[in-house]
């Protein structure tokens, strides 16, 4: 099934594959390939000796292949990192449906938003090395980069460039993507060159073409080769503990408020354990990929398919790695596990699992109530409302003090009225903290129109609208279509002509999908057939 073996004698391709695709390397990056081929060579699991690692390995391969079959994925495949040593890997399914031809270690894949992860560490190569400075302006690297004069590298890495600078972290993509002219500026080549010198060679990996590839996304990898940037990451060739550090730590805003991000990697505390990670998900490849990192333990893992569903219905761009039942699989039984005794996850099946938790977390002392929120987003991605409303009704009794922002945009999707209006609750104290967040505005707003309160609903659709200094990449334009179709859905009972502006304006931006085709019915059913009724699930 794509396990790594022990291979006896063993040629090292990764040597070998350097000497024609770079040209001549240096003397460091060929000890550092013959280190990593070393380690990839020796790669089984019996590279670790501790009774215990079988039944979490055992473990969470059962939860991986479920997770796999729940959420359709065809091919899957991960690598778990330790202390410089890709100790264990394996593949599921199939690479090219309906081809049969196994998912396994070597197939390449973009990686997608990941790439913002290596970027990251090459940005802080540069400042290691006294060639970039942190707090700079952008421009003053790049005059040309189409900024506000007073956004720094600083702020490009931790997604703070956009809404008032420095202030709230919004997830974006165009101008994180700036990063890479910084780059190729300071160094005079160009983002692929750097990358090669920076982090493939020295960590072993193959490197594959890829032609789209920028700051943000875009690098084409395989699970085997992640593995082998992360061991490397460990063994200390990449960085300095200091400048590991940094990317474990969250950063702050300018209000000295904590932000979900470090430099380039997203950074959390889960349940006592420092967590870095980053996520991807490519829509028009179909690939997924999340990679975690556990800094105190040098554990990590690296998980990659042929989908983006790997990602995309936990809302990992809202900055929080717990609502991924495979990250916290692995956090679950790798980190919060005794030795030989893994906390395997108890059933989902709603009618059992109030009674399972009740056990579980008094023998364990493991809260589940992130991954009761993340099994949650499964049910509603698989269109299994009532269960997501039973998990979540459940996360409200244990933890009745829990005000989660996954949670509340959760809420919009619920027929239930009563948890309607336990999410416009947990809205209203979210929006205090976090006024210009535009994920809870259009959460908020959709469950005031869904509760039929339209005037407090348009307020917030129009603020997502008049936010200032958004960057027009794909996710701006998405926020501001869904509100156009909100304030259309609601002005058309009353003002069909206001309706068909709002849906014009979505039919005139660059959006394309269902949230387009969705615009042009509700604007040909007003030309034909009088009002429409609400839609729903434009956006999910």
């Amino acid at each position: 099934m794509g396990e790594f073996k022990r291979l006896e004698p063993f040629r090292c391709p990764i040597a070998m594959k350097i000497s024609f695709r770079y040209g001549v390397p240096s003397t460091a990056a060929l000890v550092s390939a013959v280190c990593a081929c070393i380690v990839l060579a020796n790669c089984t699991d019996s590279s670790r000796p501790a009774s215990g690692w079988q039944a979490s390995v055992a473990a969470f391969d059962q939860e991986l292949q479920d997770l796999q079959g729940a959420l359709a994925i065809p091919g899957l495949a991960y690598a778990i990192v330790e202390r410089g040593q890709v100790v264990h890997a394996r593949g599921f399914g199939t690479a090219h449906p309906p081809d049969t031809t196994s998912f396994s270690l070597d197939t390449p894949l973009r990686i997608a938003s990941v790439t913002k992860a290596l970027t990251g560490v090459v940005a802080m190569q540069m400042v290691e090395s006294g060639r970039l400075i942190l707090d700079a302006p952008a421009r003053s690297y790049v005059q040309a980069l189409a900024l506000p004069e007073s956004v720094t590298v600083r702020h490009l890495l931790t997604h703070t460039a956009e809404g008032q600078i420095g202030t709230e972290y919004v997830y974006g993509t165009n101008r994180y993507a700036m990063l890479g002219q910084v780059i190729e500026a300071i160094t005079d080549s160009s983002l692929h060159d750097v990358l090669s010198a920076h982090i493939v060679r020295p960590a072993g990996m193959h490197g594959h073409e890829s032609p789209h590839l920028g700051a943000h996304a875009g690098l084409v990898s395989t699970t085997r080769d992640m593995g082998a940037f992360l061991a490397t990451i460990d063994r200390g060739m990449l960085l300095s503990e200091k400048g590991l550090t940094q990317l474990a730590t969250p950063s702050r805003s300018i209000h000295d408020t904590p932000l979900p991000v470090s430099l380039g990697w997203f950074a959390q505390t889960v349940q006592g354990e420092r967590v870095m990670w980053s996520f991807g998900q490519d829509d028009p490849e179909h690939s997924g990929a999340l990679l975690v990192r556990l800094p105190d333990r040098q554990l990590s893992v690296f998980i990659f398919a042929n989908s983006n569903v790997l990602s995309d219905p936990f809302r990992l761009l809202m900055g929080d790695v717990t609502k991924s039942p495979f990250a916290m699989a692995f956090l679950r039984l790798f980190a919060f596990s005794a030795p030989g005794a893994p906390i395997v996850r108890p059933a989902r099946n709603h009618v059992a699992l109030a009674a399972a938790l009740d056990s579980m977390e008094t023998a364990h002392r493991y809260r589940f109530r992130d991954e009761l929120i993340g099994w949650a987003m499964m049910d509603l991605w698989t269109e299994q409302v009532p269960g997501a409303e039973a998990k979540l009704m459940l996360v409200r009794s244990r933890y009745p003090h829990a005000v989660d922002p996954v949670m509340h945009f959760a809420s919009a999707m619920l027929s239930d009225t009563a948890q309607r209006d336990l999410g416009i609750r947990d809205g209203a104290q979210l929006l205090i903290q976090h006024p210009l967040n535009r994920w809870m505005l259009l959460s908020q707003g959709e469950l005031l129109q869904s509760r039929g309160r339209m005037s407090e609903a348009k307020a917030h659709f129009e603020r997502i609208l008049a936010l200032p200094n958004q960057h027009p990449d794909f996710l701006s334009r998405l926020f501001k279509a869904w509100s156009w179709m909100a304030l259309a859905q609601m002005s058309a009972p009353t003002d069909t002509e206001a309706a068909r502006r709002y849906l014009g304006e979505i039919l005139g931006s660059a959006v394309t999908g269902e949230t387009r085709a969705g615009a042009q019915r509700m604007l040909d059913s007003l030309t034909h057939a009088g009002t429409p009724s609400r839609l729903h699930g434009a956006r999910h």
